[in-house]
């Protein structure tokens, strides 16, 4: 994968530097100084050591590039401004590091009155001066000039109709006058001020659009997203049997819900699920749900058929010998219409019922799907309850995530900025009583982003609380019936720790 896009990369750099006349480094390793200031230093990210633009650039690019985040809170082009890049370590760093790719985004603290109003006649000959000085350099670098992010509200001194009106018109000026390309951060992020919280500096989720933009830029890719895509969800589906059709029926298989399940009798068990036509799939993902289900370990064969008919094993795992709650597994594309799951077994009976939250047949988009998502509640208080969320990937599994969490008081945030592929954990995660918070993944691999279901917890605004995971109910609960019981009807809601059978007896108190 990785040796395709720097083949790529080369080669688009190599083209836009021959029309310069500069020539290229023949190194393995690609190496880009991005010069900044406080928006580069990644200022109002969750981490700014990790997701400010520059570093989460560092993990989108991967292997064969290297990239030195230049960026010191506050400073200024101008040599003769309050706080000059030009005598930070970070810029003297930059340039001893030789790199073959250097982007400036500067700009926007110059604007300040006392920078701005007696000094700009020094901007357009500083900003010369420092392309002259990376471009002297034994590397002959490419040197990008960036168009600083919108200033949607003027703090910090920060004056947006002097950038607007000065400062970009300068830029713009300069690049044609040098020949240096052009990275324009203002029209990527005019219209996302929800990025940019305090006015000027974007958050992780602004830095990640960022970092995607440099990315595409630097490649030559096209960054585009898609949505991964479950086949089976609402299909028809037939069942070898269920201990009760109407609450265990094979259709919650394929609802979309883990907290319904499908339960039959006796070993083996057979759902065949009917995608309506020839889909090109190539992941499944099945669901157990409780903890008793995950003790057991359910032994299982998964097979396809086309149109024309002829099954064919897609994956056996009638010999395994784990008990993980959540199967994830990868194949090769299959175009297939029909999908039989048969379970065979179990490597730690515990009875002979099965029982299977939700089974998931993802469509092929062309690139890496997203990791599972699931929640366990480890503790609660009367004001808030606490969770542990998991994001779960395939083994073998390549690109990069990014954690996004939505909550009903707080709105959408991000609780991480590009992370390499792997099982990640937020152990902590408070959700006050009456509150909820969504939870979603985005997988990026070879300039495609893939986005995951969402995975809520906390209590939703039905008054009833639910978590659509594969979580575990930590206690046993019965909740107020719904409606009041003095109507004709009305609903018991309970919760327990485990599949079992429950007797219910409803006693008259008068």
């Amino acid at each position: 994968m990785r040796p395709q896009i720097l083949s790529i990369t080369k080669l688009f750099i190599i083209m836009s530097i021959v029309s310069t006349g500069v020539i290229f480094s023949q190194s393995d390793t690609t190496r880009i100084v991005c010069v900044g200031n406080s928006i580069t230093e990644g200022w109002m990210t969750t981490n700014p050591v990790t997701d400010n633009y520059t570093a989460q650039l560092g993990v989108l690019l991967g292997n064969g590039w290297l990239v030195k985040n230049a960026g010191v809170s506050g400073r200024t082009m101008l040599k003769s401004g309050d706080y000059p890049i030009w005598n930070e370590q970070k810029f003297k760093d930059g340039l001893a590091f030789n790199p073959d790719i250097v982007t400036i985004c500067l700009g926007t603290n110059d604007s300040k009155p006392y920078n701005w109003d007696d000094k700009k006649s020094n901007f357009i000959p500083d900003y010369y001066a420092m392309i002259d000085t990376f471009r002297s350099l034994p590397s002959n670098p490419v040197v990008w000039l960036c168009i600083p992010p919108p200033v949607f509200k003027d703090v910090f001194d920060i004056r947006d109709s002097v950038m607007v009106a000065e400062v970009m018109p300068m830029i713009r000026d300069i690049a044609a006058a040098k020949s240096c390309p052009i990275i324009d951060f203002y029209s990527l992020m005019i219209d996302h001020s929800d990025m940019i919280p305090d006015g000027v500096h974007p958050n992780t989720i602004g830095s990640a659009r960022m970092a995607e933009s440099l990315y595409g830029t630097l490649t030559g890719n096209t960054v585009t997203r898609v949505t991964e895509e479950n086949a089976a969800i609402g299909k028809n589906i037939s069942v070898s049997g269920s201990i009760n059709s109407q609450q265990y029926g094979g259709s919650n298989l394929i609802d979309g819900d883990n907290t319904s399940q499908w339960i039959a009798l006796g070993f083996p068990s057979e759902a065949v699920i009917d995608l309506g036509s020839d889909q090109i799939i190539d992941f499944f993902r099945i669901d157990f749900g409780t903890a008793s289900d995950a003790i057991t370990g359910y032994q299982f064969r998964i097979e396809t058929a086309g149109s024309a008919g002829g099954y064919s094993t897609a994956i056996d795992l009638t010999t395994r010998t784990d008990s993980a709650a959540i199967i994830l597994q990868k194949t090769d594309s299959i175009t297939a219409r029909f999908v039989r799951l048969t379970v065979t077994g179990a490597s730690r009976p515990r009875g002979d019922t099965v029982g299977i939250a939700e089974f998931r047949i993802l469509k092929a988009n062309g690139s890496i799907h997203t990791p599972a998502l699931t929640s366990r509640k480890i503790g609660s208080s009367t004001s808030n309850q606490r969770y542990e969320v998991k994001f779960q990937w395939p083994k073998g599994s390549q690109g990069k995530m990014m954690l996004y969490r939505y909550s009903n008081t707080a709105g959408l945030s991000s609780a991480t900025g590009f992370i390499n592929g792997n099982s990640y954990a937020l152990s902590y995660e408070y959700v006050k009583s009456g509150n909820y918070n969504k939870y979603y993944a985005v997988t990026f691999c070879n300039g495609v982003e893939t986005v995951s279901d969402t995975l809520i917890i906390g209590t939703l605004p039905t008054g009833v609380e639910e978590n659509k995971s594969a979580a575990i109910p930590s206690e046993l609960r019965l909740l107020p019936c719904y409606p009041n019981p003095f109507n004709p009807t009305t609903n018991i809601t309970f919760t327990i720790t485990s599949r079992s059978f429950v007797t219910i007896k409803i006693v008259d108190l008068f």
